[in-house]
């Protein structure tokens, strides 16, 4: 089945199922990473994932905090100034 056929029926699900469905894919891509997340024991699908999702770290870049990718931006924004002049 090709994705564009599935979407319009991912789109119909309620929230709760789309969430499980999340899931799903998450646990689905990391055991093909070789990864699992799963954890032992009857624990409810829902606070599952909040505990995955909390044991992970994401890192978030900003150009904000590098030097470089704002001088950048300052030199884009004076070249696009001095071009509109």
């Amino acid at each position: 089945m090709l994705l564009s056929e599935l979407l319009p029926t991912v789109d119909q699900l309620s929230h709760q199922d789309k969430l499980r469905l999340i899931h799903f894919l998450l646990l689905a891509v990391a055991k093909e990473e070789g990864c699992s997340l799963e954890l032992t024991g009857e624990v409810d699908s829902a606070h599952e994932l909040l505990q995955q999702l909390a044991s992970t770290q994401a890192v978030v870049w900003s150009p904000q905090t590098d030097r470089a990718s704002v001088q950048a931006l300052s030199d884009l924004l004076v070249a696009a100034k001095e071009g509109s002049i």
